[in-house]
């Protein structure tokens, strides 16, 4: 009797071992897809930002090239008028 359950412990403890080690493999597998997955999501996000921030600097540089010419005009505007009287 006791010879039978240390032979039905054993393949009980065998069987968990592979499947433990089916399950650790299958495991592996699913990191390496997020990894490239997660690459994959960086690359889009990189090409985001720069599909995103280079309209928004160049907006940026030609909303302060309009203000400093305003800002010139202005300059010239006044000097003429303080020069005139």
């Amino acid at each position: 009797m006791l010879e039978q359950s240390f032979d039905l412990t054993t393949v009980l403890r065998i069987i968990v071992d592979v499947f433990l080690v089916f399950v650790l493999y299958n495991i592996l597998f699913i990191v390496v897809d997020l990894r490239k997955i997660t690459r994959r999501i960086e690359g889009i996000t990189e090409e985001l930002e720069t599909v995103i921030l280079k309209p928004l600097s160049l907006t940026d540089k030609a909303i302060e090239w309009i203000s400093n010419s305003l800002e010139d005009k202005g300059k010239h505007h006044k000097d003429k008028k303080h020069s005139s009287k």
